[in-house]
Order: structure tokens, then sequence, then C-alpha cells
């Protein structure tokens, strides 16, 4: 599996995760809640938030990778 696939996959599996924290804040919780999105934002930043930069770091690290791979393809 390529590193593109492996981050697709990771993207893939936190998304997952996201439904399900959203689902359990909403049990918890309710939608009809004052400032619902704002509460629901923080509740997901709070677990997510290790997983979303690492998915960004990991995201640059391959577009800059790709870029610099080309770049040495062409001026070669």
């Amino acid at each position: 599996m390529n590193l593109w696939n492996q981050h697709d996959l990771k993207v893939m599996e936190t998304r997952e995760k996201a439904i399900l924290l959203k689902e359990e804040f909403d049990k918890k919780h309710g939608i009809n809640i004052k400032d619902y999105s704002q509460k629901l934002n923080r509740f997901l930043d709070r677990r997510l938030k290790q997983e979303s930069d690492l998915i960004l770091k990991r995201h640059l690290f391959l577009t800059i990778f790709s870029l610099a791979s080309l770049n040495r393809k062409i001026y070669k």
C-alpha cells in the first residue's frame, strides 16, 4: 500500500470516529441546545485534535514530497 492510500485510509478512519463521536454527543446533549455547532466543534476538537493535526502534517509532507520528486524528474 502506498503512502497516499495509507493517508486516505487514516482520513476515512478519523471521519468514521468523528461520526461516532457526533452521535455520542447528540445522545448526551441533544441537538436542540443553544450553540449546538460551537459545542459540538469543541467536543470534536478535544477528542480528535491530535489525529487531525497528524493528518494535516502527513498531508503537507506527502504533497511537498510529491512536488519535490516531480521537480527533480523535470529538471534532470
